[in-house]
């Protein structure tokens, strides 16, 4: 007699918002989806908790920009309690008496002007470079919307409409004047600091842009392929806005509350303090998993909302996974270059360059003067 068919659809292991979103879209598609959590809280690194008595935060990531449109309209997160709204200010780089003194405050439709007092000529040059960007993510975030080609799965007939989107989706690009697509083409190789001296002569406005080419990017300003990250950070949009970042009103837990409830609307049973032991394989494919509690759920797909290094080296079977595969696994580089610190303080922090209360206080703090600094 041959096993029943398991009465769940898919099973997703990880709670995290790329996980609440999948669960979502595949509930909404007529599946049925279990997602199974190991802490007591969906969200991942975007939750909202009680660090200090009296003081709760983003304990992990802490502000909003890639946050797809596209999603929060298809799971009517704004119907289930998102609200974003845009910061006032961008970020504010203040500066020690050695490198000159003075700061550097962006956005608020001043940084022309702030950008001036130290090279008017970096202020002329901010609209050509923010124009050249934003041309190049406007292409891209039409290609993040495309699922990438598939030409590996099944014979050459499932593979040539793949490469036939592929075409399509080389021809988006091929739209990009020459010195556009060259342009792309640095971003992906050459460093942040390289191209930023294309562009800029003033170290505080260097230190600024640069620090985007390396939060959360384990390497230096200086490391080939860094300026890309430059582009990832004009590549997302707030309420209409492209390139903007701001902030969800309740924490960043309150976007991963709003999708667990659309998740929950669409019919997906999301269970916390349920950590997977072990995906199990039975034919070469997934077919199920293995809880921490001892409990066996089948599922005819499993999903992983995990790292791969967890998957590939804990939870798969050794014999599931390819030699090649587990020596990869095993030598990718997956460590962090970026420590979280939350600080419960008695009172706003006052800096010598700009005294008092402001709106700089509720801009992103840069506390490195140059690139160099960062290196």
């Amino acid at each position: 007699m041959g096993k029943a068919a398991p009465d769940i659809d898919v099973l997703l292991v990880g709670g995290g918002h790329n996980g609440l979103v999948c669960a979502a879209y595949l509930a909404r598609a007529g599946l049925k989806v279990t997602v199974l959590e190991r802490r007591g809280v969906v969200g991942g690194a975007a939750v909202t908790e009680q660090f200090h008595p009296g003081f709760r935060n983003s304990v992990a990531s802490y502000t909003v920009s890639l946050l797809q449109p596209k999603v929060i309209e298809d799971l009517g997160l704004h119907r289930h309690g998102l609200r974003i709204v845009l910061r006032k200010r961008n970020n504010f780089l203040p500066l020690p008496v050695e490198s000159g003194g003075g700061y550097l405050l962006t956005g608020g439709g001043r940084t022309a002007e702030e950008v001036a007092k130290f090279s008017p000529r970096d202020a002329a040059a901010l609209p050509a470079y923010e124009a050249r960007l934003d041309a190049i993510a406007d292409v891209l975030r039409a290609l993040a919307l495309q699922p990438p080609p598939n030409v590996t799965d099944g014979g050459w007939w499932k593979a040539l409409p793949e490469l036939l989107r592929g075409a399509r989706l080389g021809r988006r690009l091929h739209a990009l004047d020459e010195t556009l697509r060259q342009e792309l083409l640095d971003l992906f190789t050459i460093s942040a600091a390289e191209y930023l001296d294309r562009w800029f002569e003033s170290a505080p406005l260097k230190a600024l842009f640069g620090f985007d080419g390396i939060v959360g990017n384990y390497a230096s300003p200086y490391a080939p392929g860094s300026a890309y990250v430059l582009l990832h950070h004009v590549f997302g949009e707030v309420n209409g806005v492209k390139g903007a970042w701001g902030h969800a009103i309740g924490g960043m837990g309150a976007i991963t509350q709003a999708m667990a409830r659309s998740a929950a609307e669409a019919g997906v049973e999301i269970r916390v303090d349920a950590g997977v032991r072990q995906v199990l394989v039975e034919g070469g494919r997934a077919v199920g998993v293995a809880t921490a509690a001892g409990e066996v759920l089948r599922a005819r797909a499993v999903v992983a909302n995990v790292n791969p290094r967890l998957l590939y080296q804990r939870l798969l079977p050794a014999d599931a996974v390819p030699p090649a595969t587990r020596e990869r696994m095993a030598n990718w580089r997956c460590g962090s270059g970026t420590f979280r610190m939350n600080v419960a303080l008695s009172r706003l922090p006052d800096f010598g360059v700009l005294p008092g209360p402001g709106e700089h206080l509720t801009a992103g703090l840069i506390l490195a003067p140059s690139l160099e600094y960062m290196d």
